[in-house]
């Protein structure tokens, strides 16, 4: 969870004190798009972050907001954030490109409490997205004194009598309920090397995801609501940017544009790795290894393969040349994900989402179908669209600098598998329009990255801390 200290402006909040069928849980209602209500619960993938921080700009772009955009819903509220943004860890702004295209965050110059620009608002937020928020949180959380300060600024309790974020749905009564959640039970685990200890157990998850499903149901009987899966998160560029550099079930040493160094004859140069068996290197790896770890000097060349002395100089030698720093010290088992521990996230949510299915199917909850979403845009891309990192595919990239995160058109992409459900759910005719992806590619471009990262990708994990 994210470290960054705030307090809730108490004395200001008391001015206001005085897959699927396509069948929804609610009966279809004779509406409008534009009658619509809508509120979304979820976590960071819900509040619109990007970039390891949320702001204005980016909330602008979340998923349920371009939903009620294209419902013509002016009245959909946020708990906005002004530039320059609440950043992970504390104290600093989100990620963004400098004019060298680089990735950098700055020191947050003011209280991040002035940043809220709507705390006065007389009622719960439409958007209860909270970044860090598990399926535990759903159930029990109000505020932030389990360390995660988003709980206060989203949630701003005590003033709406200490609820959750499924108790502020009830007090809002929408017409329609998007929940996308669960994410956080499992993703922990792959931004940490493959940690199993970050991986909610099987029976936790299903009895909360069934909790939560329960209360909703039993408060808003009369909301028709959408949910989504759980992409495979090791599918994700913080997980897979490196995976081109494995060759064999072997990471080897790679230059400026992530391609594996020919030395000659076809000899590739390994890496050096604290696990073996590695099938990712995480974007945290890509920073450590451009200051020289995981990368043999001559003294490991000749100790360890089968390299003449004479040999090992030269290489060396050529690895300074071009840019590299031969360390012989080796990328740790945090930066990396091994086969056995890669097969567990996965393994974890295949079983996340089956529990999914079947309560969705059962209480006739249409299903949008996240993992088969993110798994395309990795294969074939979508809707002009790709799953690179943005040092890869400034221009077409859908996720933010962080590498987690859906960017503005990761966001469009997400917001139209939603609207296809909605459409379905309530018979609209006519339907919500989708949105056009192509307006929100390029958000990179034109200051294209170099094939470099700072330390400021160190932060991304501080979001689940």
């Amino acid at each position: 969870m994210k470290k960054i200290i705030l307090i809730v402006l108490l004395f200001c909040f008391t001015v206001f004190y005085s897959c699927t069928p396509d069948q929804p849980s609610a009966p279809k209602l004779d509406i409008q798009k534009n009658d619509i209500s809508i509120v979304a619960v979820g976590n960071s993938l819900t509040a619109g972050f990007q970039s390891s921080g949320l702001m204005e700009e980016f909330q602008l772009n979340s998923y349920p907001y371009l939903i009620a955009q294209q419902m013509q819903n002016s009245k959909f509220e946020q708990p906005i954030i002004g530039a320059p943004g609440i950043g992970s860890p504390s104290g600093m702004t989100p990620m963004y490109l400098d004019n060298q295209g680089n990735i950098v965050q700055d020191a947050l110059a003011v209280n991040p409490l002035l940043l809220l620009k709507n705390a006065l608002l007389a009622r719960p937020y439409d958007n209860l997205g909270v970044p860090g928020a598990d399926l535990c949180d759903l159930l029990t959380t109000i505020d932030g004194t389990g360390g995660n300060p988003f709980f206060d600024i989203v949630l701003r309790n005590p003033n709406f009598f200490n609820t959750t974020q499924l108790d502020q749905v009830a007090l809002l009564s929408p017409t329609v309920l998007l929940l996308w959640a669960g994410n956080n039970d499992v993703l922990g685990a792959a931004l940490d090397g493959g940690d199993p200890s970050q991986i909610t157990s099987q029976n936790n998850f299903d009895s909360r995801m069934t909790a939560i499903l329960d209360q909703l149901e039993n408060d808003i009987p009369k909301t028709t609501i959408i949910m989504a899966n759980i992409p495979n998160v090791t599918d994700i560029p913080y997980v897979n940017i490196l995976d081109g550099v494995i060759v064999g079930g072997v990471p080897m040493v790679f230059d400026a544009q992530l391609q594996v160094i020919d030395f000659g004859g076809g000899f590739n140069l390994p890496l050096i790795t604290a696990e073996e068996n590695v099938e990712h290197i995480t974007l945290v790896g890509l920073l450590a290894y451009q200051q020289g770890l995981g990368i043999p000097d001559s003294t490991f060349m000749v100790d360890f393969l089968p390299i003449l002395p004479a040999q090992a100089s030269l290489i060396q030698a050529g690895l300074i040349a071009g840019g590299l720093t031969p360390t012989g010290q080796p990328l740790d088992n945090t930066m990396t994900l091994t086969n056995g521990e890669t097969t567990a996230i996965t393994n974890a949510v295949t079983g996340f989402n089956q529990t999914i299915a079947t309560l969705t199917q059962s209480r006739q909850i249409p299903l949008v179908d996240a993992n088969t979403t993110l798994s395309e845009l990795n294969s074939t891309g979508l809707e002009g669209a790709s799953g690179k990192f943005v040092l890869l595919a400034p221009a077409t990239t859908a996720f933010s600098l962080d590498g987690v995160h859906p960017n503005n058109a990761g966001n469009a992409i997400i917001a139209n598998k939603f609207i296809e459900k909605i459409n379905e759910a309530l018979s609209l005719d006519p339907p919500i329009p989708s949105v056009d992806v192509s307006e929100k590619l390029g958000q990179y471009v034109p200051a294209p990255p170099k094939l470099r990262v700072t330390k400021a990708v160190n932060n991304v994990k501080e979001i689940f801390h």
